[in-house]
């Protein structure tokens, strides 16, 4: 629920299809947590002018309000985090990464 909470609060309305497109995951999954957020609270709908049967959704205030103290409680183990990270042993598992989806698309590309 956190992420469709979130992809509200970054950029709302929006439809549960969009949602689902933005995240890569099934319409179904978006819509089942977005029922839940509704039933909370969380989220309000609203028609679609340009579509009667995908609404549009927004959060609404409690919503809002919940995802800030979401974040919130996550900053500092998220600061926590950054600081034990060592920038070269970042880049380098950056390089690798890099490294890694190049040869997967090497291999896709021949067929593998």
């Amino acid at each position: 629920m956190r992420a469709v909470l979130q992809a509200l609060i970054l950029k709302a309305p929006q439809t549960v299809p969009d949602i689902a497109r933005a995240k890569g995951v099934s319409r179904q999954h978006v819509q089942k947590n977005m029922n839940a957020l509704l039933e909370k609270g969380l989220v309000q709908a609203q028609d679609n002018p340009d579509h009667k049967r995908s609404g549009l959704y927004l959060p609404t205030p409690a919503g809002q309000e919940l995802f800030a103290e979401i974040q919130a409680r996550e900053d500092a183990p998220m600061a926590a985090l950054a600081e034990a990270l060592v920038a070269h042993d970042v880049a380098a598992s950056a390089r690798l990464l890099a490294r890694l989806n190049d040869a997967l698309e090497t291999m896709m590309e021949k067929g593998h």
